[in-house]
């Protein structure tokens, strides 16, 4: 196993996100009106972390966050760590474990952590939660790909 790529300065960071201007989940509402409009800040460990309100717009069951919404959550904060350590790359392997229920209203944090790399594949963790619960976490294999 190699040394984890570090981070990048500010500049390159946002040179990286400004790819995904169109995102579903992180994108520029000017570009995307239906963005999910998650803005990421990187902490002192090299991790990224955004908050969010859960919304009714991103429920299935009545009152119930939708799980595919859940995993893009958290499948965008390990993408924005990626982008925080200058790689860009694509989701190859996506394992998510939905704790608990969240419900519809709820203030949450998600967040992710660049774990282990070898060569252009890199492994990354994350997780929705509060300060009193975990709600859902998430493994997560990403490799580089020349064409993104």
């Amino acid at each position: 196993m190699s040394e984890l790529v570090p981070a990048v300065a500010a500049a390159n960071y946002q040179s990286l996100a400004a790819s995904h201007q169109q995102c579903i989940a992180c994108g520029d509402p000017q570009m995307n009106p239906l963005t999910l409009g998650l803005r990421f800040s990187t902490t002192p460990a090299s991790s990224v972390v955004a908050d969010c309100r859960i919304t009714a717009a991103w429920q299935g069951y009545s009152g119930i966050m939708h799980g595919g919404v859940i995993s893009t959550l958290l499948d965008a904060a390990m993408t924005h760590c990626l982008f925080h350590h200058g790689v860009k790359a694509l989701t190859a392997e996506l394992n998510v474990k939905f704790v608990r229920p969240v419900a519809v209203g709820l203030q949450l944090r998600v967040s992710a952590a660049l774990v282990k790399q070898r060569r252009a594949v890199f492994w990354l963790n994350a997780e929705l939660a509060d300060s009193s619960a975990i709600y859902a976490t998430a493994a997560a294999k990403f490799v580089t790909v020349a064409e993104i």
